[in-house]
């Protein structure tokens, strides 16, 4: 009965262990800090990308500029450290700007890869819900911009039935998910790096 306690016991010592290590892998794929200032543009010409400037100017993190058009020339030199990308695309939106799917995946391909060669964090994010999930543009989108970033955001709505949980775990991303738009700003705000 002794050697079968003792058995008991070290068969949980030994599971404990494993789940701390777990936790140690877990802490290897952190968000890495997030620094302003912050450029945002919307891959799609979806309104997600205003929704999250104004999330972030209500959390106080500043500077933070939005614009959807920008390309990797404008971005080079700029001083920006952090930059969002927001995924979906707006049909109307597009159409206003003279632009289509292709045209703004290829540009947001060019300017996160000025991004990462000027040391810049890249968010890449899907903001506006199911709404945004419903056609093959909206999917397009995704595919080509979401596994670009060194992080992933997106609200509940978006994520509502794991799909972005699975992306990162398949391209081993850390997720940030906000209960909603609104919520966008104070959940950042949890990784801005703050000056010392």
């Amino acid at each position: 009965m002794k050697k079968l306690a003792r058995f008991l016991a070290l068969g949980s010592l030994v599971c404990v262990c494993c789940v701390l290590c777990l936790s140690m892998v877990a802490i290897g794929n952190e968000i890495p800090p997030i620094k302003p200032p912050i450029i945002i543009t919307t891959c799609g010409q979806s309104p997600g990308a205003v929704m999250v400037k104004m999330s972030i100017m209500q959390a106080q993190i500043a500077p933070v500029e939005n614009n959807n058009t920008i390309t990797a020339s404008e971005l080079k030199g700029k001083g920006y450290k952090t930059l969002i990308v927001t995924t979906g695309t707006s049909g109307k939106g597009m159409g206003a700007a003279g632009t289509n799917v292709n045209k703004e995946i290829a540009r947001c391909k060019e300017v996160i890869e000025e991004a990462k060669k000027e040391g810049i964090l890249v968010i890449t994010a899907h903001v506006e819900g199911m709404a945004r999930r419903t056609d093959s543009a909206d999917q397009q989108s995704i595919d080509e911009i979401m596994p670009l970033g060194d992080v992933m955001l997106v609200v509940a709505d978006s994520n509502s039935d794991g799909y972005f949980t699975k992306l990162a775990r398949k391209y081993n991303k850390p997720l940030i998910e906000a209960k909603d738009a609104l919520e966008i700003g104070a959940k950042l705000k949890e990784y801005v790096e703050v000056k010392k």
